[in-house]
């Protein structure tokens, strides 16, 4: 029986020749490709797990109720009695609360006292009264970098709060004697061995033999949905932009057994096979604008939409 069908889901001066070195940073930043890392890790944890796909239902970017709050993702636990013997996953309760933070950043304390206040919400939300308590939550809070000043501020309330960190295993800190059960995962400490999807998670993948063991497993399932996005979005991290030229690693390249010109090609159709049709059918209903507007004697001035 599911658990989760009570959840609705400042100015200064600046010289022209600043103002001409600033442009130029800004054109750079604006041809670097856009990595969505919510995706691909959400991708990279149905992937680690994919033992347990049955257990667990995954819900990207949830809302919560009619507010604009969203986490980053709400993983549900079917059977909360059956335990799911892998480190990321031990202190999985009934609704589990993911903070996915991409390689630019780390769980500051901010995030840390947010996601808390979120699972409150979540409570709130979830059925009649008292149905839910902090007991059936979990927050996992994921992060490529080790979030030190978090560590530092969570070690000085010891005393206080008797809260404690353990490293429970490599890549994966218990936050003990915390309102929820909550945990955080550094990915670029987690074995390979065990977690090659999220280790993986970079945009400077540049060991063979990482890169060669994601070949072996990717070809394996390379049919496969979550497979294929996270491919996407790790490819699209590890683009470098030279010039004019984009370069590409060449293992990932490998991954589909592919040239860098035919990937730009494969996106562009891509784009093209979405925006094409959208376009075709907004010329549609332009058309039947005009006529409706002819049939009623009422002047149709195309400047007046363009401008608008």
């Amino acid at each position: 029986m599911s658990h989760h069908q009570n959840i609705s889901p400042a100015s200064s001066k600046t010289t022209g020749s600043k103002k001409l070195k600033t442009n130029k940073t800004a054109s750079r930043k604006q041809k670097r490709p856009r990595v969505n890392w919510h995706e691909a890790a959400s991708c990279a944890l149905q992937i680690e797990l994919r033992d347990y796909s049955d257990l667990l239902e995954y819900l990207p970017e949830y809302i919560l109720g009619k507010n604009s709050y969203r986490i980053d993702l709400l993983v549900i636990k079917k059977l909360t009695g059956q335990p799911i013997p892998k480190s990321i996953a031990h202190i999985f309760k009934t609704f589990n609360l993911f903070e996915i933070k991409g390689l630019g950043s780390s769980v500051s304390i901010d995030s840390y006292y947010k996601t808390i206040g979120y699972a409150g919400l979540l409570i709130a939300q979830s059925g009649s009264k008292n149905q839910y308590s902090r007991k059936d939550i979990s927050l996992t809070f994921l992060s490529y970098h080790y979030p030190q000043r978090l560590m530092k501020h969570l070690l000085s309330l010891q005393k206080e709060m008797n809260l404690t960190v353990e490293n429970s295993s490599k890549g994966v800190y218990y936050i003990n004697k915390e309102t929820f059960t909550t945990q955080i995962i550094v990915t670029s400490k987690l074995p390979p061995e065990e977690y090659l999807y999220l280790r993986c998670l970079t945009d400077k993948l540049q060991d063979t033999k990482l890169v060669n063991q994601l070949t072996d497993d990717y070809k394996l399932h390379q049919e496969q949905d979550i497979y294929i996005r996270y491919m996407h979005q790790l490819t699209t991290a590890n683009k470098k932009t030279k010039g004019d030229v984009l370069m590409v690693c060449e293992g990932l390249l490998n991954l589909f057994g592919t040239s860098s010109e035919e990937i730009i090609e494969r996106t562009r159709k891509e784009d093209a096979e979405y925006y094409l049709p959208k376009i075709d059918s907004l010329s549609s209903q332009i058309d039947y604008l005009k006529s409706l507007l002819k049939q009623n004697n009422i002047p149709f001035n195309q400047d007046i939409i363009s401008n608008d």
